[in-house]
């Protein structure tokens, strides 16, 4: 075995956390509200003290880093959503430019900050004209190669939790989840917002000939890879928090629902302010679950336009719990809490993604206030 791992896990506890997480999807609770986090990479090199490109020198140090992360997530960072099971998944990682990439977007590896996309396109005239990318191509084809490569080092990897035999598993590559839209931004940038208004027809055009690669592309993935799963497993609508709910409609609810119709999920993640679109999230697209929405977003209104329709998950702030007392933190997810658990399918959690340097004891301050909150009675309505 080329890879060893041993994590101070005990399988009793996983357990309870596939219970947790099976009866919030259902809008029940087994003990208490589960608890979740988006810790990603950046999170995590700091603690290694490496710098933050390391992970993507080769595959072997893409590989060896994620398990590195994960065993450390499991065994400090109180959480129910990651280890349900002694089964680890991993699979290739590029923050959130990978779509970007594919579409000719210029992209910046820098040392140590994480990777990002800078804008190309500079006129409308360029914007018709930009090419779209051939599934299988550019970073996707870099994806797929890692993840058949990914697949050999985790058969060659022996993981137990206190002895126990587990596996590693590879995710299946495909693409990011970003919306249409926000990758309309990362092409043209700020832009677009105004072309929009001047030139709805050609950004229409564009946003279509967008969504039909990102289908293209998946179901090139489902070709290649006969593990793959069906369909996206959300979207991020990001970009879409700044527009009223009239431009939302009209220039990001028809393409996102396209990706719906192609996929197993009607899941949206939306970091900023998203209640005045709340409305249209759920009659218009037809949500099923709001992931790790943005902390800017009161948790009562949360609760009155969403609570028992969707399932929920967020809404901590970030900053708070990077730079706030536990106390402080904890009474914020105990307010959270009270708000929104009464609803059913809440999963608490930050709103949205864990800062570097982020102290364990507040991270961990959220899954006390969910013990110490227990089970609530649920009113699936929210009412």
């Amino acid at each position: 075995m080329k890879f060893g791992l041993n994590i101070d896990y005990p399988v009793e506890k996983m357990e309870l956390n596939r219970k947790r997480m099976k009866a919030r999807s259902s809008y029940r609770y087994v003990d208490r509200v589960p608890v979740g986090f988006c810790l990603v990479p950046r999170y995590f090199t700091p603690i290694f003290h490496i710098p933050y490109n390391t992970i993507f020198k080769s595959v072997q140090e893409h590989y060896h880093w994620q398990l590195q992360f994960l065993k450390y997530r499991i065994e400090n960072i109180p959480e129910d959503l990651l280890c349900t099971g002694t089964t680890l998944w991993v699979g290739p990682y590029f923050d959130n430019i990978l779509d970007a990439a594919a579409f000719g977007a210029e992209i910046a590896w820098p040392e140590d900050e994480t990777l990002h996309s800078r804008p190309v396109i500079t006129s409308v005239e360029q914007m018709e004209r930009h090419p779209m990318p051939a599934p299988g191509t550019g970073l996707w084809k870099q994806a797929i190669e890692w993840s058949r490569e990914m697949r050999e080092l985790a058969r060659n990897t022996r993981l137990t939790f206190n002895g126990v035999e587990g596996q590693v598993r590879v995710n299946s590559p495909g693409i990011s989840g970003l919306s249409p839209h926000m990758i309309a931004i990362d092409l043209v940038g700020v832009e677009f917002y105004y072309w929009q208004s001047e030139y709805p027809e050609a950004c229409h055009r564009f946003l279509g000939r967008i969504t039909d690669t990102l289908i293209a592309a998946q179901r090139h993935f489902l070709k290649l890879d006969h593990q793959a799963w069906s369909g996206i497993g959300g979207v991020a609508e990001d970009t879409a928090t700044v527009m009223s709910p009239a431009m939302f409609k009209e220039f990001c609810v028809p393409y996102t629902r396209r990706l719906f119709d192609a996929s197993a999920s009607r899941g949206v993640h939306m970091c900023g302010p998203s209640a005045h679109l709340h409305q249209a999230l759920v009659e218009d697209l037809q949500i099923t679950s709001l992931d790790l929405f943005g902390y800017v977003v009161d948790p009562k209104v949360a609760a009155e336009n969403l609570g028992g329709k969707v399932l929920l998950w967020g809404n901590i702030s970030p900053m708070l719990m990077l730079n706030g007392t536990k106390a402080e933190v904890k009474q914020a997810a105990r307010a959270a809490l009270e708000a929104m658990a009464p609803c059913g399918g809440l999963m608490l959690g930050d709103g949205a993604n864990v800062c570097p340097g982020t102290p364990v004891e507040n991270l961990a301050a959220l899954t006390e206030a969910a013990v110490e909150y227990g089970r609530p009675a649920v009113n699936p309505r929210g009412v």
